[in-house]
């Protein structure tokens, strides 16, 4: 498999992180979501210092025309998909074909981009996410699917992004489909590395980046995912107390 590249900033929050907690010689599994990096991922560290990022995520095209075209292109199913989401949501799909129109064709691998072009499809607002940030019942499951692309294993954002077209056409609050991309990202990025587990020898779990920082329901949910390895498992020392720490 072709290997992902390490952005600069990642290295140096992973090594910060081991360094803390004094653990710069120990083999560790790695999951780096950041909403500034062009890249997130999961990886695998050495002891020896060699990190090898195992899963990434499916790069997306820049201009909202183009993205609901890459969501169309996934299978058979797409393009009815799309067809039925234009129907329900005329006036959201033309903000959507109007989005980034000054762009060339370009694509982002960023984990930011992602939840922003979540938000886009979404028609998310600020009340909705003043919503999705309080006491939320019940919760949906989104499309956190990994596929294999180009020579390599990455995180398949357009089956995410079809799911989420899915629940609204169903009807259900975005405040709920929101929150949920969060819990559902925090499954993922903890049975990730379990997987990771079977083939690697590690002694320790680093959950890096600034979205593990700032996001108290994508940290608690990774957190809990992760407590039957029973590894040590560190996040950065900003996220809240609930999350943050050895599990």
């Amino acid at each position: 498999m072709r290997e992902l590249p390490v952005p600069a900033q990642a290295t140096a929050q992973i090594e910060a992180m081991l360094g803390e907690h004094g653990l710069t010689d120990s083999a560790v599994a790695v999951a780096f979501f950041s909403f500034e990096s062009p890249r997130s991922f999961i990886a695998a560290r050495d002891p020896d210092g060699r990190l090898t990022p195992l899963i990434g995520f499916w790069p997306l095209p820049l201009r909202g025309a183009d993205l609901l075209e890459e969501v169309a292109s996934i299978d058979e199913n797409g393009p009815r998909l799309i067809a039925n989401y234009t129907r329900s949501f005329p006036a959201l799909v033309d903000s959507i074909r109007a989005f980034g129109s000054e762009f060339g064709p370009m694509e982002s691998e960023s984990l930011g981009w992602l939840l922003g072009a979540c938000s886009l499809v979404m028609g998310m607002d600020e009340e909705d996410v003043a919503r999705a940030l309080g006491p939320i019942q019940e919760l949906v499951k989104v499309d956190t699917v990994v596929v294999e692309h180009d020579e390599r294993y990455i995180f398949d954002s357009r089956r995410l992004l079809r799911s989420l077209m899915s629940y609204r056409i169903g009807a259900v609050a975005k405040h709920v489909v929101a929150r949920s991309v969060f819990e559902s990202l925090g499954d993922y990025a903890a049975n990730a590395i379990r997987r990771l587990l079977r083939d690697w020898k590690v002694e320790v779990v680093i959950c890096a980046g600034d979205l593990f920082a700032r996001n108290v329901f994508l940290a608690e949910r990774t957190r809990r995912g992760l407590v039957r390895p029973k590894l040590a498992v560190y996040f950065p020392t900003e996220a809240t107390p609930a999350a943050a720490g050895v599990t």
